[in-house]
């Protein structure tokens, strides 16, 4: 017997007693074996209408059922390396029979002998008749038999005579797969034509990270690369894409007259989940830089006047990152489409990026700048892959993070080059960094470099610390490296590597050589050894500054920071170190220097820093927030930053500005700093104009408006609030001014949003008469007719449905309905779970899951987080999800999987009391087999609302008590 993972094959001798014994039973059956995946029941396939179309292969047996048991041993044999895949596919796009048939040749290299040829395969119905392994120019070889490994996701293919190391074979194999409405695969997405008023189909793929297999047969791991020549099959008033261009188009099909092929140019060397293929009647705008690339936007017909802005920076963008990696692109062309039903907000597929619709399309005078920001990001992070994931990928996706981190920091680069009047990098600590802390900071976090096997284990690592964490890190590292090496480093990894695999550790050699060699690293020191503090292990640290104010110098302790720290916690905590590049500029000084000549070692519990300024000037660590870490004061210290603020805040860097309130706030929550002193730091933001502190003070705030939400103490935290934040809504007004920076949009939305939900009258006025405006019209849906501010259409709609009632909501919903722009449908389906009628919440969160309700399946989590953050349809949620859950559990799979995790975190983030997190705890245990990927976020659900009870017996009392003093001193 041959082993594979956990499981054997059958003897030779004791199959063909097996095969003799069964034969008459097989004839009747037929050799046609259905294999299905372990997502669930698939759709039959429907018996074609006559009409000279080729029609896909008959259905098969009922579906065996994979085991509950998830597996974990789920790598290929190693023996065949693929070289090329030879792929013909012809989606049939028609109502009732959505199907694909496939033809799938595979040459292949042995390295090792075997008697077998695995291949990943999921939801196939494999002909095994036509199954054929030959020797490249050479004879058959002679198949036994096939095996189908539900659990691991194999088709098995087994051989009377062994594969030869050396040799290459080629196997060929005719399927059917399943145009299924499920988000993942070679899938079905639909958009309605404003002209017709018909449905439209189209066929796109989603196969990152394990759903390639769901389209052909093929070695589905990043690691494995191969070339493909691809032939798409579509009717002739279609068009198609691949990765790479046409070669020839409009072939006529052998038996048909109803489709054509589409032929492909061979592909360069690529993974399997980077391969993409979509039909289509889209249409596009094309643009070609001095690079020559090719570059075209695609959208459906009627979207086609929302892709201008994309098409502008795209271009400019992809010669940005071939200047910043000084490596050519290696494609002839960049393709980039708005799919209407897209689980993820975006796709790298190698030339043919694909995207959800609100990350690129932007209509001037409907979306807002946010949307604009968002789209320039997301197109950025796309084309940064271009580089690092496609030309050189992870191994396994337990390096994940080398892909998403990388591109979600240079994602910042590349805006800022092409799109420099949106301020991105000095957002960076705010939207990454700091946002990231917040689930970092928990017992439930993971190492950012994670083992991963099964696929739901790979799903679920697509998440904020993969993406955030690993873009904070590489940012660090960008500073303590220099950014000249750091780029030079860069390049000669992806020149040494390129078209290759590879893992974290041959970036950090590549680094090393360089710092060493530029002289901006220590000969005594490496990259690896450094970074594998911050890979390896979960959390971050806070780094406790005491000062010696006499002799200017202090003592620097490290210690692993977590939220809702308790004995336990802090034992665990100090088995915790890292590398810290430590860097700090006395207030009044420049902050321009993140280089850092002191190093605080892993193990290194304690460390003296010399070079302090004078006993009366404050010290800020940690400049322009580079370092992944925390920073704690001495008292004396943290009074005199407080007062800084108040005299002089120019004196502080704006993004050390922003770190001192983040910091100072969520070292209080972890009690490690009296809110007190915490919240003396912020009293300073009535004099703030700048985005970046006042982002980071109100987020850190918006904790405490949520605990203290249905507590007496809320009216004391509304005056306060008020009083804080009303200076800069009289600065900024409720209108827009032409002299407004990006950043100022920004904070104007800020201020409005608070001061509306604190109270503020001429706010809320403001809004309602904005929006009835906007009701009045006679065309409400003409474009130029909408008389809210663009970029404050969340605020106004929120803010009049939530004072409003029916009325209010039934007409922004048939404004959802009949906008045909992403970004304002968006908009309203966030807005709509702002009402405080009950029922209509409870009707809104069941159109969420309601077929042809008008809310799309890529939308559920939207509809749900929108009613959760509401405190009215906090419980109403919690409620749903319980109820509907098998419901919810069969619509959500693959990435949209997430939605249920995502949902149980909004809802979830405001409990407080033990009677809630019985509840919660309670949903877990009951559905703990059933969470899949969204078992980690449940998990954090968890330990969040934990925290939140300890929070409010510590700090409730000591928090009322201070706003009502601070109140009084106003008042006074």
């Amino acid at each position: 017997m041959e082993k594979y993972g956990e499981r054997y094959l059958v003897t030779k001798k004791l199959a063909l007693t097996l095969l003799v014994f069964f034969l008459g039973s097989c004839i009747a059956v037929g050799l046609v074996v259905y294999y299905v995946g372990v997502e669930g029941d698939s759709e039959p396939v429907a018996e074609p209408e006559p009409s000279g179309e080729p029609e896909p292969e008959p259905s098969a047996e009922p579906e065996p059922k994979p085991s509950k048991v998830k597996v974990t041993d789920v790598r290929l044999p190693t023996h065949l390396v693929p070289l090329n895949y030879k792929l013909e596919l012809v989606p049939f796009i028609i109502p009732d029979n959505f199907t694909i048939r496939g033809y799938a040749e595979i040459e292949m290299n042995c390295t090792d002998s075997a008697f077998n040829v695995t291949l990943h395969a999921a939801d196939l119905t494999i002909d095994n008749q036509t199954v054929i392994v030959v020797e490249k120019d050479g004879a058959n070889v002679d198949i036994f038999n096939f095996d189908y490994d539900l659990d691991r996701e194999f088709f098995i293919v087994n051989l009377n005579a062994g594969l030869l190391p050396g040799k290459t074979y080629v196997i060929k194999i005719h399927f059917t797969a399943h145009l299924k409405d499920n988000l993942k695969g070679f899938y079905r997405s639909v958009y309605k034509d404003r002209d017709t008023g018909e449905d439209e189909y189209i066929a796109v793929t989603q196969f990152q990270p394990t759903d390639a297999r769901r389209a052909f047969p093929c070695f589905d791991e990043p690691g494995i690369k191969a070339t493909y020549e691809v032939s798409l099959g579509r009717k002739p008033d279609m068009s198609s894409m691949s990765n790479m261009p046409i070669a020839s188009a409009g072939v006529a099909m052998e038996g048909s007259s109803d489709y054509v092929w589409d032929r492909y140019q061979q592909s360069v060397k690529m993974s399997t989940y980077l391969v993409a293929f979509v039909v289509s009647k889209f249409k596009f705008v094309e643009t070609t830089r001095e690079n020559n690339v090719r570059f075209r936007i695609w959208s459906e017909p009627n979207s086609l006047d929302q892709t201008a802005y994309a098409n502008d920076i795209g271009p400019k963008m992809l010669e940005f990152f071939e200047g910043y990696f000084n490596v050519k692109f290696p494609l002839p062309k960049q393709d980039m489409i708005a799919i209407p039903d897209f689980g993820a907000g975006a796709m790298e597929n190698w030339g043919l990026i694909t995207y959800r619709e609100t990350a690129l399309l932007f209509k001037d005078g409907v979306s807002a700048a946010s949307n604009k920001q968002r789209i320039a990001i997301v197109v950025s992070h796309e084309l940064a892959h271009q580089w690092f994931g496609n030309l050189v990928t992870p191994s396994w996706w337990t390096d994940l993070w080398l892909n998403e981190g990388f591109a979600s920091y240079v994602e910042y680069l590349g805006v800022e080059a092409i799109q420099p009047e949106l301020k991105l990098l000095e957002q960076f600590v705010i939207s990454d960094l700091q946002d990231v802390f917040r689930i970092d900071a928990l017992e439930s976090s993971h190492p950012i470099s994670i083992p991963v096997k099964h696929p739901d284990e790979i799903n679920e690592i697509f998440d904020r610390i993969s993406y955030g964490k690993g873009a904070s890190i590489i940012r660090m590292m960008d500073k303590f490296l220099t950014t000249d090496t750091f780029r030079q480093g860069l390049t000669n990894y992806l020149t040494e590597l390129q078209f290759d695999a590879a893992e974290q550790d041959d970036l950090w050699r590549h680094l090393t050589i360089q710092g060493h060699k530029d002289g901006r690293l220590a000969k005594d020191m490496d990259v690896k050894t450094i970074m594998d503090t911050w890979t390896l292990q979960m959390g971050f640290p806070v780094v406790t500054v005491s000062r010696n104010y006499e002799k200017k110098t202090a003592t620097v302790t490290q210690e692993r920071f977590l939220i809702g720290k308790s004995d336990q916690k802090t034992k665990k905590s100090k088995e915790y170190s890292w590398w810290i590049p430590l860097t700090f500029a006395a207030a009044g000084s420049s902050f321009d220097d993140t280089y850092s000549e002191n190093w605080m070692k892993e193990g290194e519990q304690t460390k003296d820093v010399s070079g302090m300024p004078e006993s009366s000037t404050a010290v800020v660590f940690n400049v322009q927030q580079t370092g992944y870490y925390r920073v704690n004061y001495d008292q004396k210290n943290w009074e005199m930053l407080a007062q800084q603020l108040m005299e002089d805040h120019l004196a502080i860097n704006v993004i050390n500005r922003a770190q001192i309130m983040d910091d100072a706030i969520n070292l209080a929550k972890s009690d490690m700093l009296d809110y007190e002193t915490a919240l003396s730091v912020t009293g300073y933001l009535s004099k703030e104009v700048e985005y970046i502190p006042w982002a980071s003070a109100l987020t850190g705030l918006s904790y405490i408006n949520k605990m203290l939400k249905r507590t007496s103490a809320y009216g004391d935290f509304k005056r306060y609030m008020l009083k804080l934040i009303d200076p800069i809504y009289t600065k900024l007004g409720f209108n827009a001014r032409p002299e407004d920076t990006h950043l100022d949009i920004k904070l104007r939305k800020k201020a409005i949003s608070w001061a509306c939900s604190m109270g503020n009258k001429d706010c809320l006025n403001k809004a309602k008469e904005n929006f009835g405006a906007w009701m009045g019209m006679v065309e409400p849906d003409s474009e130029l007719a909408n008389p809210v501010d663009v970029n404050l259409k969340y605020e106004t709609y929120c803010n009049a449905i939530a004072d409003g009632g029916e009325e209010e909501w039934d007409f922004a919903w048939k404004r959802y309905q009949n906008s045909h722009v992403a970004t304002e449908k968006s908009t309203i389906l966030s807005s709509l779970g702002c009402t405080k009628e009950v029922w209509l919440l409870n009707r809104y969160l069941n159109m969420s899951i309601t077929p042809d309700s008008g809310v799309r399946i890529q939308d559920g989590s939207r509809v749900m987080g929108s009613v959760a953050q509401n405190t009215v349809g906090r419980y109403l949620t919690f409620d749903f999800l319980r109820q509907e859950w098998e419901r919810l559990n069969k619509l959500f799979t693959g990435f949209t999987q997430k939605n249920i995790g995502r949902a149980i975190k909004y809802i979830a983030g405001s409990f407080s009391t033990l009677f809630e997190m019985d509840q919660l705890k309670a949903f877990e245990a009951a559905h703990s087999s059933e969470l899949g990927i969204s078992t980690r976020a449940v998990k954090q659900a968890i330990e969040t609302g934990e925290a939140n009870v300890k929070w409010m017996e510590k700090n409730y009392q000591n928090i009322w008590s201070w706003l009502k003093l601070q109140n009084t001193r106003q008042s006074g």
